[in-house]
């Protein structure tokens, strides 16, 4: 991310351009129906992955690619609303490359150009102009770094960069106005505590534990109303409490225990189990995996070190009539 000062210039600079050359070249009629052409083909898209039918991602990329042709005729280095729409076409590429399965690894590889693609025209948009801009770019450097995740062959650390370039743009002034801002944030947070987890070594499992209690608190507050901010919310403590499990597993050059991080993660397990089952009285039930699993942490970290609680524990959480 640019320094402040350096921003609000390019900002300044966005505008002239806009002023100069993007009215004139958005009143054309030929330029507004290729970007209508192109629409219309994105939105068919879109729709066919809504289906989620067998051949239907295979059937949004020839869309989206048809868009993607259509738009990179338009006079996008001039005009950023026509370079937000080629954005998006390459985003939605990607996103469908990542579910379309290779053998050669190919797909992801194509993704990451696609994601890199999109970055280069979102970075130079005006960021005050609509908070659409700058959330577009934090997701895509997300999807970006989840992408290298997937791949598996970059290191951590580019993984991480990905993640840090979508919190440097979350937590910009001009992205003050994203109505989902929060989630995003802690959806990130929680996405770069999971990389970290991985690694498994102290120091890693530290910042791991420190980036999930960052998603904690960023979501605490529209978990119980949003099922999405719920799952970044589950998703974090569930990092929290692996973090523990393995530092327990590795044990200390003392053989000395931290109590305090251990309470830490049994509320953690506490409170992602009554969430849990929060949302799973609202009907949702897609946390059920990440239930079980901090049901099983909570009651072996209990037996350990507080036997005492392991009933309660278990009375709470356990439906013995299922």
């Amino acid at each position: 991310m640019r320094p402040c000062g350096e921003w609000k210039k390019h900002l300044g600079e966005q505008r002239k351009i806009l002023m100069k050359t993007g009215l004139k070249n958005l009143g054309s009629s030929e330029f507004q129906a290729i970007d209508a052409q192109a629409s219309v083909l994105m939105k068919r898209g879109i729709g066919l992955l809504a289906a989620n039918r067998p051949d239907s991602a295979a059937q949004a990329l020839v869309l989206f690619d048809s868009a993607l042709e259509l738009r990179r005729r338009l006079p996008v280095e001039t005009v950023p609303l026509f370079a937000y729409g080629l954005a998006a076409c390459w985003l939605n590429r990607a996103e469908v490359l990542m579910r379309l399965p290779s053998a050669d690894g190919g797909n992801a590889v194509a993704a990451l150009h696609a994601y890199d693609e999109a970055i280069r025209l979102l970075r130079n948009l005006p960021f005050d102009e609509n908070a659409k801009i700058p959330r577009r770019l934090a997701i895509a450097y997300q999807n970006r770094g989840l992408a290298l995740q997937f791949q598996g062959r970059s290191g951590i650390a580019a993984v991480c960069t990905a993640f840090f370039d979508a919190i440097a743009v979350l937590d910009h002034a001009e992205s003050a106005l994203i109505p989902d801002r929060q989630y995003l944030q802690g959806a990130v947070w929680s996405n770069l505590a999971n990389t970290w987890a991985c690694a498994s070594d102290a120091g890693s499992l530290a910042l791991a534990r420190n980036a999930a209690r960052r998603a904690i608190a960023l979501v605490s507050d529209l978990e119980m109303n949003d099922a999405n901010a719920a799952e970044v919310g589950l998703k974090a403590r569930h990092v929290l409490c692996q973090t523990v499990a393995l530092t327990l597993s590795q044990g200390t050059t003392k053989g000395e225990t931290d109590l305090d991080t251990v309470h830490e993660a049994t509320d953690a397990a506490d409170d992602g189990l009554a969430l849990a089952r929060y949302w799973e009285q609202k009907g949702v039930a897609r946390f059920r995996d990440i239930a079980c699993d901090l049901f099983r942490f909570g009651a072996l970290v209990y037996a350990r070190f507080q036997p005492h609680f392991v009933d309660e524990f278990v009375g709470d959480n356990l439906d013995v009539t299922r």
